[in-house]
Formats: C-alpha cells, structure tokens, sequence
C-alpha cells in the first residue's frame, strides 16, 4: 500500500475496512461501485471477499484471499454467485444459519415475507427470486462486511423498493454494491467509487460539487477563464452551451456567484451526471 502523504490521509486507511494504494472503504457506510462493463466492478468484490488474489488489497488489515478471518467477517451476493440449484429456501435458510454465527433467522424469514419468495427450489426462482435470496441471504448472515453485485437484477418496481427499504434499514453496516443504477441508488449511497481513473468520493461532495453551466457561449469562455478551469464536459445546444465543471476545489458558491454575474445559469446535476463527467462514459 502507498504510504499516506498526510495524517488526515493516514487516519482514513488506518480506519478503513477495505485499503488499496488507490482507495479506502470506510466502516458503516454505504459505498457504490461503478464503472461501464467490463471495468472490473465484480472482480474487486471477489477479491474483497476473498475468492480471488488481490495483489496489495487488504480487508480487515489482511490480504483476503482465502483467509478465514476475512471471509467468516464478509458476504458476497449477486446474480453471478448463485446458490445451490438443488436446495430449497429452507435448506438455504439452514445453510446460513450454519455458515455464520452472526446469522439472523427472524430477520431471513421476515425478508422472505417481505419479498413475497415461494419456498421452493433456488432453480425453480425466477431471476428476481433468486435476487431477492441472495439479498436475504447477505443481510441475515449479519455479516460485518456486505458485498452486494447489482443485486437488483430482475426485480420488478415494487420488490426494488422493498430492497430500498431494506438498505435504508441496514445503513451502519459496511456495505459495497456495485451498480449501474446511480440515480435510483444515489440516496443510499455515502460515497462513489469509479474504477475508470480510480476516483473515491463522497457522495454529497459530488453532487455539491459538479454543476452544470449553460448560457451564451462567449458568456461561458468569460467564466471558464475568470474561474481558470477547463470543463469536464461542454456541449452546443439550439439555446448556448453547456458545461459541466468540478467546482470541489474553487468552491461551488465561487461557481454560482461568477456565472450569474455573467448572465448564466449554474445548477447541481444529478449523481449519475457527475460521475458521468468525471470520466465514467458508458455507464449506463
């Protein structure tokens, strides 16, 4: 691991649950993934959990792969990591209960309820279904450390907001979910890792920071070289330009109080925006 340039920095990966060189995942929060396909969004969470070799990656302060105790203190669930076809919901239930000390039975068959599952065989789910186990099965293991790899896949509006809920209701545990649903997510979400460029940030200091600057394109040159940045993006519509900008550094009110001395208009854009702009092209 990179040594840390200051102790503010030194404090974050000494308290950190998961630390690389390139980023540290704080304890109690909630942190999104993202990345167009193909980045290496389910392979981190594998090597998080210890199934695949991680290089300098430590979880816990150890290196994960195959180490008990990491894998004992962490959970991995996603479309791409079933479970056994043959076994029914019961049976996995028990599983669970036998895998992890920490397992939570009231908690598995109230989510069971909640996400209206069938007792029958994992095979016999259908894609949403066997999301939905995966979840339960994450948050009834009680598991310090949950991986969640875009666990939403096949569910329809009304079990997603039972997901929503259930996320809410988690918060304070460590959780890591890899997405490509940033704005429906965004509310859950403390910070954003994109692994195009390796960027980590908190979610608010995104949203606060990324604004959107539309307005006459001579008017936007004027900010760009009085603020002194170059934009993120910038695009010509029918009605002047648009440029989105990283004002983290200059200080959004910096940003807000130049363009409209200049006759612009500056406004926050979404989380799925930003991280747009900060170089994640094909998320979507």
């Amino acid at each position: 691991m990179t040594t840390p340039r200051n102790n503010h920095e030194r404090n974050i990966f000494m308290d950190a649950i998961v630390t690389s060189p390139d980023f540290a995942l704080q304890p109690g929060l909630t942190h999104g993934v993202v990345g167009p396909n193909g980045s290496g969004k389910t392979t981190l969470l594998r090597q998080i959990a210890g199934q695949h070799q991680s290089g300098r990656l430590q979880v816990f302060g150890q290196r994960p792969f195959d180490n008990r105790a990491v894998t004992d203190r962490t959970i991995l669930m996603g479309i791409d990591n079933p479970l056994v076809d043959g076994w029914n919901i019961s049976k996995l239930m028990r599983l669970g209960s036998a895998r992890w000390s920490t397992w939570n039975t009231a908690r598995a068959e109230e989510l069971q309820q909640r996400f209206e599952l069938p007792s029958k065989n994992y095979s016999a789910l259908s894609r949403g279904q066997k999301s939905a186990m995966g979840i339960i099965m994450a948050v009834a293991s009680g598991c310090e450390l949950m991986l969640l790899d875009e666990p939403y896949l096949g569910l329809d509006v009304e079990k997603r907001q039972v997901f929503y809920d259930v996320l809410r209701e988690e918060h304070g545990r460590t959780i890591v979910i890899s997405t490509h649903h940033l704005n429906e997510l965004s509310g859950h979400l403390d910070t954003v890792l994109m692994l195009n460029g390796m960027k980590h940030g908190a979610v608010a200091e995104l949203i606060d920071g990324i604004l959107e600057v539309t307005g006459h394109p001579e008017n936007i040159d004027r900010l760009l070289n009085r603020l002194q940045i170059t934009p993120l993006l910038r695009e010509s519509t029918a009605l002047g330009d648009r440029v989105i900008v990283d004002a983290i550094a200059l200080g959004a009110d910096n940003v807000f109080d130049t363009a409209s001395a200049l006759d612009l208009r500056a406004s926050e854009v979404n989380l799925e925006r930003a991280v747009l702009a900060l170089g994640e092209e094909g998320l979507a």
